[in-house]
């Protein structure tokens, strides 16, 4: 939605709306759930100002006014003061906050006749979003449920477990007091499979928790039985594991195996990493590929490498194998090649390095839910350069 209303502000500024879209923009102004949308899109349109953020008054009156009404003819407003009692300068208020917290507070220098007189000027081309909650669950039967469109509460039963769709968007497996006993007899696999641009929480019917990193999966049962817990992923994720002693958690990936009694970490097994990574942030874990084995303690990482070696870093960077659970990218001296995978999986793009891959490394940390370009700026004050072209980051030398 908030790339449609971006489109329809930007057409408006460029006086290109056709009727059926004048008609669109002022339903979608009118809604105040779309108040958060609209004011995220008037901020970047303030940004996209050559001089910086024009924070004039009377300029920032001008701009407003122009874009929520929707007659062309329409004057701008000669009476300041009424002009600021309307509903629609919240809008104006709220983009000078985001600029000031986001720490670019510029004055705009222009003249304030000339001020008065220009539209903010056309923005460029749409920016790329970042990701979200975007998951499909495949049930045993061979369904597909498309997470984040479906509606709270219950999705699906399959047998005695009931699939429900939790408020804050994340997915809950609950078995009824009365049919435990029964549904320790029947076993049905659940997929959870998560897309470029994705991310989602899993709650296990054990009570483990599960987020899934984008191009990720979880294979596991809707009831766990007989003498352990196992689950098989792909790509990456994060675990918090229910403490039962008498039966061990197994999470399998790629001819490894990690095995829990309770404890907090992170996998990273996406097969176009040069290792499976498991990093331990609480309890231990033991890591098993064919017959090399290996103790973690908490702070350690275990990487498997393609010849099948274990190795333990004893001094691991614990945020930096965790940022993106807590919603961040954080590098420490990262190589390019590194974080352009990280982008490309979270804001669906693909990477093309322009004159071979640059040979130094990135130093970091920005928010995920910000947008493409804002990470590649930051990014860029490590010496690294990055223009976007369609759904294409282009590294430069």
């Amino acid at each position: 939605m908030q790339g449609r209303i971006a489109y329809l502000l930007e057409r408006r500024l460029r006086q290109q709306l056709t009727a059926a879209e004048a008609a669109e923009l002022l339903v979608i102004l009118q809604q105040s759930e779309h108040e958060s949308m609209v004011t995220d899109v008037l901020s970047e349109l303030a940004l996209a100002e050559p001089q910086g953020a024009a924070l004039d008054p009377l300029w920032l009156q001008n701009s407003v006014h122009a874009i929520v009404s929707l007659d062309k003819k329409a004057e701008v407003p000669v009476h300041r003061v009424h002009f600021l009692k309307t509903g629609w300068f919240r809008y104006a208020a709220a983009v000078i906050l985001l600029i000031m917290i986001g720490g670019g507070v510029y004055y705009y220098s222009r003249p304030r006749e000339e001020a008065v007189a220009e539209l903010p000027p056309a923005t460029e081309p749409a920016d790329i979003a970042p990701g979200g909650a975007i998951a499909t669950l495949t049930l045993s039967d061979g369904r597909t449920i498309a997470l984040d469109t479906a509606a709270d509460g219950s999705v699906a039963r399959q047998g005695n477990t009931e699939v429900v769709k939790l408020q804050n968007g994340q997915l809950a497996y609950k078995i009824a007091a009365s049919d435990k006993l029964r549904a320790m007899s029947e076993t049905y696999y659940n997929t959870i499979h998560i897309p470029r641009g994705g991310q989602y929480k899993v709650t296990l019917p054990d009570g483990s928790k599960v987020w899934l990193n984008a191009v990720s999966s979880l294979r596991f049962p809707t009831a766990f039985r007989g003498r352990s817990r196992e689950v098989e992923i792909t790509g990456e994720a994060y675990f918090e594991i229910a403490k039962n002693t008498s039966l061990p958690f197994y999470v399998k990936t790629n001819g490894m195996a990690v095995e829990v009694l309770g404890t907090s970490f992170n996998v990273n097994a996406y097969a176009d990493e040069p290792a499976i990574r498991t990093t331990l942030l609480e309890g231990s874990v033991r890591v098993r590929k064919d017959k090399a084995i290996a103790m973690l303690a908490p702070g350690q990482q275990a990487s498997i490498t393609d010849k099948g070696n274990i190795e333990i870093k004893k001094d691991a960077d614990i945020d930096g194998a965790l940022a993106w659970k807590n919603g961040m990218f954080r590098l420490t001296s990262s190589d390019v090649p590194t974080i352009m995978r990280q982008l490309a999986r979270w804001y669906d793009v693909e990477v093309e390095f322009e004159g071979g891959v640059p040979a130094g490394h990135i130093t970091g940390e920005v928010p995920r839910n910000t947008s493409l370009s804002k990470v590649l700026k930051v990014f860029e004050t490590s010496g690294v350069h990055f223009r976007i072209v369609g759904k294409k980051i282009v590294v430069k030398q």
